[in-house]
Order: structure tokens, then C-alpha cells, then sequence
């Protein structure tokens, strides 16, 4: 009798770990498509401001899990006192383009951006249908 409460717990976890297995590896898979579509769209925004990665610093590169977005914040050596946030959401398939100076919004700190601040639409191929500057 012992002996088969033994097993009866070590099937459960067995079912548990593998469970948990599974999960962490969707979970690991799920981000790593998340990232390479982030990169993709932010890339295509990037190039269609006019602006070129190779002239920039990447400072931020992850998901920002209370907003729900990929956030990118770069750095352009031919702008340096902006910075640029970059915020892609799978949902809606956007990458909207926000600047800072200093923390603070470009209106309060009375600079202009070199490149422009616009929300970019894709279709589900990866193409912009739309843009609209701010």
C-alpha cells in the first residue's frame, strides 16, 4: 500500500515537472517570435524616418509586460541629445515613435527631433499600410 502512494506521488510530479517543462519552453518561444517581430517592424520604422540603426546605441531591448509592448530606446549619433522610444504591440501590429530630452517630453523642453515621431500600421505580412506623424 505504501508503495503505491509513492508512485501516486511521483506521477504527479513527473505530470507537474513536465507541466512546468512545457510551459517555460512556450513561454521562452513565444518571446524569442515576439522579439524577432519587434526587431523587424522597429527596423522598418527605423528606415522609413529616414534614419539608419548603424548610426545609433540601443540602451533598451525588452519586453515591457506592464504596457503589454516590445520597447526599444536608441540613441542617434546625428541627434544625440533625443531619445528615441520605439514601442511595438503585436495586437495591433504598430510601432509608435516617441522622443525625450532629457526625460522630459520634446513640447516642455522646447527641441525638435531630427527624425519624425509617427505611429506605423503593418499588415500581417510585415508591409507599412499606414502612418500617421504626431
Amino acid at each position: 500500500m505504501r508503495t503505491s502512494k509513492i508512485k501516486k506521488v511521483m506521477s504527479i510530479l513527473l505530470v507537474v515537472g513536465l507541466i512546468t517543462t512545457v510551459g517555460i519552453i512556450g513561454k521562452k518561444l513565444y518571446f524569442a517570435h515576439y522579439k524577432k517581430l519587434a526587431d523587424d517592424r522597429i527596423e522598418k520604422v527605423i528606415d522609413f524616418q529616414g534614419a539608419k540603426l548603424i548610426n545609433g546605441k540601443v540602451t533598451v531591448d525588452a519586453y515591457d509586460g506592464k504596457n503589454g509592448n516590445w520597447l526599444k530606446t536608441i540613441y542617434f549619433n546625428d541627434d544625440p541629445e533625443i531619445t528615441y522610444d520605439y514601442e511595438y504591440t503585436k495586437s495591433s501590429n504598430e510601432v509608435r515613435v516617441f522622443a525625450w530630452h532629457k526625460n522630459m517630453s520634446l513640447d516642455l523642453a522646447n527641441k525638435k527631433a531630427k527624425y519624425p515621431l509617427m505611429d506605423v500600421y503593418f499588415d500581417k505580412e510585415g508591409n507599412i499600410i499606414e502612418s500617421e506623424k504626431r
